[in-house]
């Protein structure tokens, strides 16, 4: 990132650097409904009603092994049981059941963390 520069201050002013465009870009996001679609994306949904919408998942690039295994992940054992399955725009799929009692989404542990510290 800094080149041939190991020095102390070319680390430095590089992870400032990397602090101020990572603040930029938050706040950008947090004005503009426009940027924040364009640099995280939008939720798509992958099963609605039990039923597969398999355009969805070809632009996604998830397979049927993996929407299987998220559905699995959260206790329901057939996609026709899946009232609702989502993949957010953090990258996990978000499931909602005939029962109600499965309403569950999926965090990976970092996610857990940063909501957390929120």
């Amino acid at each position: 990132m800094v080149g041939p520069n190991t020095t102390l201050i070319g680390g430095l002013v590089a992870a400032g650097s990397l602090f101020i465009i990572n603040q930029a870009l938050g706040l950008l996001m947090f004005r503009s409904k426009k940027a924040q679609t364009f640099l995280e994306g939008s939720p798509s949904m992958l099963v609605y009603q039990g039923k597969i919408i398999y355009k969805h998942m070809r632009k996604a690039g998830i397979t049927d092994l993996e929407l299987e295994e998220a559905i699995r992940e959260h206790g329901i054992e057939k996609v026709t049981q899946v009232d609702l399955a989502v993949l957010e725009t953090d990258g996990n799929i978000s499931v909602l059941s005939h029962n109600f009692t499965h309403n569950t989404s999926h965090r990976r542990k970092a996610n857990k963390a940063m909501a957390r510290s929120v």
